[in-house]
């Protein structure tokens, strides 16, 4: 029999945070339990958690390390580029330094030749202040009776030639000595302007050198450190894989261990199916036969026989509590899903194995999700959807879709009734 609509009154707030106490009193009374006694199912999922983290900092230490060996194969190639730089300025400042020996060499042979060359110049500038002396010394008397003295005219010229040219040669020679003495000189400053300049080309070639030897340190120094950044980017990454194997090998351990309880616990569930089937059944010939009695009553009486109710009216707080569950477990999913939801839960409760009631279901230690987390106890204090309230309607009013006593996430892993993202087994 259908249920009239239950009206937002004072009534319904009371019974609504009377719920929400409730169900917080419950959460933390059973959050030890559920805390302490982790099934296979729950450290799988713990487990996995653990093994997605460690796969994403073993991708990160992967990428960190590809990183570090990127850049110490940029830091070496720019250490490379350094020194073919750094020998090619070292042989540019070999040749300015060649260059400076060829040029103090070629300046000390200047000076040798220009001091012999002032030594001629000194010796025939003293010769001829000699001559000059004796003429002076002897008079031109002396000179006269030198040129009158001639045996001929053709004698006299001759003396007179020889005269005029000793005293040319001496002017020419002490000429040619100075002009070869002044080129000398010109030489010899042009070489060491020369020299100047290659010693300050020298100067700044060196500070080239040393602030590019600075730069190859620092660039050393850079590598050194980009070889302790993977080194120890490669121990983070040893040392992840490390964890992740093990952690993988526990999780395979826990696999197998999780699909011994698995068939185990099909053994169980079909168990329990039989028995709510022969439950159920049961049910249906006590009714039958409660018909059947109130029939022959009816013709002994001679009256109408009554109509046997198939269920009693679900309370306020069943419903309550039925539409939050299902809208905390399947607010997402399609209406049938919630329907399914909403079976799950009074198959329970039909069930010898389990509470008989629909708080003692939503309730059970380790059964709900939302309940050990407190999105139940918040869902109460909000109130359900519209969409859920009717599906526990319905629900209550016996309208049980699935047979099936347990649903989960669907993560591909149990065979059973595959609805929305739900799997019921």
């Amino acid at each position: 029999m259908n249920q009239r609509p239950v009206k937002k009154s004072w009534y319904l707030y009371r019974k609504k945070l009377t719920l929400c106490i409730l169900s917080l009193v419950l959460v933390f009374s059973g959050i030890h339990t559920v805390f302490a006694e982790k099934t296979t199912e729950e450290k799988l999922s713990e487990t996995g958690d653990v093994i997605s983290e460690l796969q994403k900092k073993s991708q990160e230490a992967k990428e960190q390390l590809e990183n570090a060996k990127k850049e110490q194969r940029e830091i070496n190639e720019k250490l490379d580029e350094l020194h073919a730089k750094l020998e090619e300025m070292q042989l540019i400042l070999q040749s300015i330094d060649d260059k400076i020996v060829a040029k103090n060499a070629q300046i000390s042979e200047t000076e040798t030749e220009l001091a012999q060359m002032e030594e001629l110049r000194q010796q025939r500038y003293d010769a001829m202040k000699i001559r000059i002396r004796f003429m002076y010394e002897n008079s031109d008397r002396s000179l006269l009776d030198t040129l009158f003295g001639a045996y001929s005219m053709s004698d006299f010229l001759n003396r007179v030639e020889y005269f005029s040219q000793v005293m040319d040669y001496d002017r020419a020679q002490l000429t040619e000595y100075q002009s070869l003495l002044d080129g000398l000189a010109e030489k010899q400053d042009t070489y060491q302007l020369q020299k100047e300049e290659l010693v300050a080309l020298q100067e700044e070639q060196q500070k080239e050198v040393d602030k590019l030897s600075e730069i190859v340190a620092q660039t050393r120094t850079q590598l050194d450190l980009a070889k302790e950044e993977t080194a120890g980017a490669k121990q983070e990454v040893s040392e992840l894989d490390s964890q992740l194997e093990a952690q993988l090998a526990y999780e395979a351990v826990l696999e197998a261990q999780k699909a011994a309880e698995d068939k185990a616990r099909m053994e169980e569930i079909k168990r329990q199916e039989e028995e709510l089937r022969r439950q159920r059944e049961e049910e249906e010939r006590r009714r039958r036969e409660e018909e059947e009695r109130r029939r022959q009553e009816a013709e002994e009486n001679g009256t109408e026989p009554e109509d046997i109710e198939d269920s009693q009216p679900a309370s306020a707080e069943d419903l309550e509590l039925l539409a939050c569950i299902i809208q905390c477990e399947a607010e997402g999913e399609p209406y049938a899903g919630k329907l399914a939801v909403g079976s799950v839960v009074m198959n329970r409760v039909a069930s010898s194995s389990f509470p008989n009631t629909v708080m003692g279901v939503i309730y059970q230690p380790g059964q709900f999700s939302p309940v050990a987390s407190g999105r139940m106890a918040a869902r109460l204090a909000a109130g359900a959807n519209s969409e859920c309230r009717q599906a526990a309607q319905e629900v209550l009013n016996g309208n049980i879709t699935v047979p099936y006593l347990y649903f989960r996430v669907d993560n591909g892993t149990i065979d059973g009734y595959v609805l929305g993202n739900h799997v019921f087994y």
